[in-house]
């Protein structure tokens, strides 16, 4: 059974594939949430500002996501991410995310690189 980092992670990884950016609001909770993107320099705190934020995915032809959970204790958790888009540069990155009781996430931060 995935431990509750990897399940989120798994919900996460199907919207990116999915194409599916409005469910990334059923991944957050109410509870004091932060999401903090890189670019972006100001947290979005609503969900609403994350599914926006998300829109572009309906957009890429994506290739390949993986994640792979680096760290977790609890429900505090460390990932890696790799993101290809067909015939663009392969994106590497990290989340850093800590999860309420019920699993939905409450602090979110996402960092990446292109090579």
């Amino acid at each position: 059974m995935p431990s509750p980092v990897q399940n989120w992670l798994n919900q996460m990884k199907a919207i990116w594939l999915e194409k599916r950016p409005d469910d990334i609001g059923a991944l957050l909770s109410d509870k004091g949430f932060v999401y903090n993107e890189h670019p972006f320099h100001d947290p979005l705190i609503t969900k609403n500002d994350v599914i926006s934020a998300w829109q572009d995915i309906k957009h890429q032809d994506i290739d390949y996501v993986t994640m792979n959970v680096l760290y977790e204790t609890n429900n505090i958790g460390v990932a890696e991410w790799h993101f290809k888009m067909k015939d663009e540069p392969l994106h590497i990155g990290s989340y850093y995310l800590e999860l309420d009781d019920d699993g939905l996430c409450t602090h979110f931060r996402q960092w990446w690189t292109v090579e």
